[in-house]
């Protein structure tokens, strides 16, 4: 059988053009990606016989976007340079992520009409139709463009090879092209030396960022272990991991969603303590024995000690952080909330200002952390924001993170010691997260540090002084906890300075709006650009949304990277059956399930809420095919609170 590859011919791809000039588009002979490309071309109206006029930055425009993209010249600059060197011949370019080229390196190639591929210069296909660099931005993949591909030049001198680089985040930085003589005989071989570039700076993006942390490499074998085929797991010093790269995710045979938050010993095989002990100040090699066989690992100590930044654990960030979403403006935040409750959000600024606690209360997904930040940025300051996920660490855990502890304070303890978020928040503010899920013990000790203002760290008799303003946050009423006698009424009524209620998804005011900026936001940080159709904005304003801000983004995701390249605009039936069900089932309010579920005799008495919280879990549970790790992540709690609410 032949391959579709096989068909990527000079004859092939001249066969193909003349369908194309009796206006017929032959996907048949040409590879997707290739079919997929010419479509838009023609949709954009250019021409076979045209030749293009690329837009051309001035060189003051070219040192501008220099500067802007300054990141992703001081990291692929250097090696770029060392590759081009060892490649005679060729030609590489160093592209932003919308196709505009920032350096060209090596031979420089002169297309048709002494058309030269040079820096300042913008491959979109708009204007220069099918281009290694333009289609794989689009399919955000490594791709391979042969000459006679290239639409606008049938007689192309040149094939060209190109791959996007992402960062930690999935967000495109820019691109790397190869471009190299069209008679060459092994194409292939260029495309996984690009492949092999960004692959190489997408793990130095990953141990730059996890410097601080164990990074564990793997691979199948131990010639390849340093290579860039190699796997990447950080893992902080309690032994979770915090984040795998897509090599470990292939190697290890998981998504990332089932492995970031679980213990490393699961991997490993052995006790994290003595395997981290073993490995202090050194690289050690491990065996990790998996159920397909085993693999090979070396384990890499941090260089030095910091806070974590996953979410989830303790993090410490500057209000400067360049995220979107957690320094958006308060107002901006409040907007389209009841004027009630945007009053108190506002009074909980200057409450906090004045040293005194706030108490956020809303459902799972309502936006909490993100008004928690907001709050601390509307003092204008620089002080430290530090947050502490009281459900996503285990009990012995908590303790430690909160009041930090002294050397030799336990088995595996960190020499020196380790400080603690309250210390960390000295001068800032401090997040309790899921406050309501503290243990009862450490609520008692939490109280008298906020009524002394002086922690004494675990295994030390120093007491440190503190001053930090504290946000506490829950999406379980605090009060209904200290009925039923689960949260003491001392502590309640030392966080609850001013109470902020965040309104659910369904009680804000000019919902449609907010969608289309999500979307918008969504389509930036995808590079895509694509309408909502206004029936679809319709009925998504009219969902209720149980899972609020966190369930409309997952569902607009999900929907925008599942369109294909060439889509223009989404509509209802571009979403996954399982979202159209609902949307088209959703009635006063509740989705078709619920709703169902809620009716049930005619003569049944209501549910009570904590019924109605059930159900909604175990539909979660449902939807990820009983995953309680993926589960819990969308419900925006931890995996143990799922197990316990579900028991």
């Amino acid at each position: 059988m032949i391959t579709r590859a096989a068909l990527r011919t000079p004859d092939v791809i001249r066969q193909a053009r003349e369908h194309l000039r009796r206006g017929q588009l032959p996907m048949e002979l040409l590879d997707a990606s290739i079919g997929r490309s010419w479509q838009r071309c023609m949709e954009y109206g250019l021409q076979l016989d045209t030749r293009p006029e690329l837009p051309r930055l001035e060189s003051s425009e070219l040192r501008q976007q220099r500067e802007t993209h300054r990141r992703l010249l001081e990291l692929a600059d250097p090696l770029v340079s060392r590759v081009a060197a060892d490649l005679h011949g060729c030609q590489l370019l160093l592209a932003t992520p919308d196709a505009t080229v920032l350096k060209s390196y090596g031979r420089n190639f002169v297309l048709a009409d002494r058309f030269k591929i040079e820096a300042g210069i913008n491959l979109d296909e708009r204007w220069f139709g099918t281009n290694a660099p333009a289609l794989a931005l689009i399919e955000r993949a490594p791709v391979l463009v042969k000459s006679c591909e290239h639409l606008l030049f049938p007689d192309n001198p040149v094939s060209c090879v190109a791959a996007p680089l992402f960062d930690l985040d999935g967000d495109c930085l820019g691109l790397i092209d190869l471009t190299f003589d069209a008679d060459h005989p092994r194409p292939e071989i260029f495309l996984r030396r690009v492949q092999q570039l960004t692959g190489a700076l997408e793990q130095q993006l990953f141990r730059q960022h996890y410097q601080q942390r164990w990074v564990l490499q793997m691979h199948a074998s131990l010639a390849e272990l340093d290579g860039v085929a190699c796997g990447l797991v950080a893992i902080n010093d309690a032994g979770l991991i915090l984040a795998v790269d897509p090599q470990a995710t292939q190697w290890l045979g998981h998504a990332p969603a089932s492995l970031i938050g679980q213990h490393i010993e699961a991997l490993l095989g052995n006790s994290w303590t003595e395997i981290r002990r073993q490995c202090e100040g050194r690289s050690a090699l491990l065996g990790l024995p998996l159920a397909g066989g085993h693999l090979v690992g070396r384990l890499n100590p941090p260089e030095a000690w910091q806070p974590s930044t996953l979410d989830g654990e303790a993090t410490v960030m500057p209000i400067s952080s360049p995220k979107p979403a957690r320094s958006r403006d308060l107002e901006t935040l409040v907007e389209g909330w009841p004027m009630a409750l945007a009053r108190e959000a506002r009074r909980a600024s200057q409450a906090l200002e004045a040293g005194l606690p706030v108490l956020l209360q809303g459902e799972t997904g309502t936006g909490k952390e993100q008004l928690a930040r907001a709050l601390h940025a509307s003092l204008n300051e620089q002080s430290p924001f530090v947050a502490l996920n009281c459900a996503a660490l285990p009990e012995s855990l908590i303790e430690a993170e909160l009041f930090g502890y002294g050397e030799g304070a336990f088995t595996g303890a960190r020499k020196g010691g380790y400080s603690g978020r309250l210390v960390q928040a000295n001068g800032g503010t401090l997040l309790l997260d899921e406050i309501g899920d503290m243990p009862p013990a450490l609520q008692a000790r939490l109280l008298r540090v906020l009524q002394e203002r002086v922690v004494t760290p675990l295994g030390d008799h120093r007491e440190v002084p503190i001053d930090c303003r504290v946000i506490a946050a829950s999406h379980r009423d605090l009060e209904d906890l200290v009925t039923a006698g689960n949260f003491r009424e001392d502590l309640f009524y030392r966080l609850a300075g001013v109470i902020v209620v965040l309104p659910s998804l369904n009680e804000q005011t000019n919902l449609e709006d907010r969608i289309r900026e999500r979307w918008a936001s969504l389509c930036r940080r995808h590079s895509r650009s694509l309408t909502l159709d206004d029936a679809l904005l319709e009925r998504l304003a009219s969902y209720p949304w149980p899972g609020n801000w966190r369930e409309m983004e997952h569902c607009l995701e999900a929907a925008l990277v599942g369109t294909e390249p060439e889509c223009q605009k989404l509509t209802l039936e571009g979403l996954s059956p399982r979202w159209q069900r609902r949307l088209c089932g959703s009635v006063a309010g509740y989705p078709t399930r619920l709703r169902q579920g809620m009716a049930g005799e005619p003569k049944a008495e209501p549910q009570e809420l904590r019924q109605l919280e059930q159900i909604h879990m175990e539909r979660v549970l449902q939807e990820h095919d009983g995953n309680m790790t993926a589960a819990a992540r969308a419900l925006g709690i931890s995996r143990s609170t799922l197990y316990r609410r579900l028991s």
